[in-house]
């Protein structure tokens, strides 16, 4: 979205900012509101600008290694957790800038996997990481596996690269009440588009396909591979930190 459009659309919903405290960069701020109808993907945080998706992972990690603090700026205190975020740019990034023991990615076309961009930030394929075994204790995606062709390979490269007790956090599309959707079948050499193309925003490619929305054998599968995982659903409490009609994922990799 354009910079004037989201100003138009922050006053035509300004009924719907609110105040509360960012527990990412820990400032008090107000959470801006640019579509109603889909807050977990705005109500930004007016300083280090991250969306209720973002803060309701904030809020999982915090609660899983660092309970005793209030936000991930106070991450680089303790010093002591390896993250992998496979994000460039967001407010994690921004935070974490100068945490040793964060790194974080993007699959770029025209880049060679695995090639480091800058400090701290790789060009990746999720279903073919770079990294060595049990090279973290938190990984993070945020509404990526629906995208990948072979999701399994990338869950079980998740599983590789993490340490035994570390955890998987992250966000995807999930009916909680039907089995996976699946929207284009890739058994094969070639795709086959079994329903009609969805396609979804992004900052370096423009759009990407869809191939799935997933539904509640995500959670089977993952016990196959090895990973015991929850989900925390947003609540009323939630909005004091502009988190708002959220759920994530967390796995813990227990063998």
């Amino acid at each position: 979205m354009k910079i004037l459009d989201a100003v138009k659309q922050a006053f035509k919903n300004a009924t719907n900012h609110c105040l509360g405290k960012c527990n990412i960069c820990g400032r008090h701020t107000f959470f801006v509101c640019i579509d109603a109808l889909a807050a977990r993907n705005n109500m930004y945080c007016l300083f280090c600008r991250s969306s209720s998706r973002k803060r309701h992972v904030a809020k999982v990690l915090l609660n899983l290694f660092t309970p005793h603090l209030t936000a991930i700026n106070d991450i680089s205190r303790v010093g002591k957790y390896r993250i992998y975020n496979a994000d460039v740019g967001d407010a994690f990034g921004k935070i974490l800038n100068n945490y040793q023991l964060y790194v974080c990615s993007s699959f770029i076309p025209g880049i060679t996997p695995g090639t480091e961009i800058s400090s701290r930030v790789f060009c990746q394929n999720l279903e073919n990481l770079n990294f060595s075994d049990k090279s973290f204790d938190i990984v993070i995606t945020e509404d990526v596996f629906e995208h990948l062709k072979h999701h399994e390979k990338g869950f079980k490269e998740v599983h590789r690269i993490l340490k035994t007790g570390g955890y998987h956090i992250f966000t995807v599309p999930c009916y909680f009440d039907r089995t996976t959707l699946v929207r284009v079948d890739t058994r094969g050499d070639k795709e086959i588009h079994l329903l009609p193309p969805e396609y979804h925003g992004d900052r370096i490619r423009g759009k990407i396909l869809a191939y799935r929305t997933f539904g509640i054998d995500i959670f089977p599968l993952l016990t196959k591979i090895g990973f015991d995982t929850q989900v925390d659903f947003s609540n009323y409490l939630d909005r004091k930190s502009g988190i708002f009609d959220s759920y994530v994922f967390y796995s813990k990799k227990v063998d």
